[in-house]
């Protein structure tokens, strides 16, 4: 099983070196195959309540196995 997850890291202001303040992540789809969950990363907005979120800096999105079902 796989697991795709968001990582979102706060970034201090534009205005002064970009530096890393706080990091966050969340598991939002469990997926059977590989190819299902980088699909689903692929399209991260198709649905739910990510639906805003894009791919941008400070946004990452992760599939990670996480052992059989």
């Amino acid at each position: 099983m796989y697991m795709l997850i968001i990582v979102i890291s706060v970034l201090s202001p534009a205005t002064s070196p970009v530096v890393p303040v706080g990091v966050t992540s969340q598991i939002v789809g469990r997926f059977d195959s590989l190819e299902q969950c980088k699909a689903a990363a692929n399209e991260p907005g198709a649905t739910g309540a990510i639906v805003d979120l894009t791919l941008s800096r400070g946004i990452y999105w992760h599939c990670v196995y996480a052992g059989p079902k």
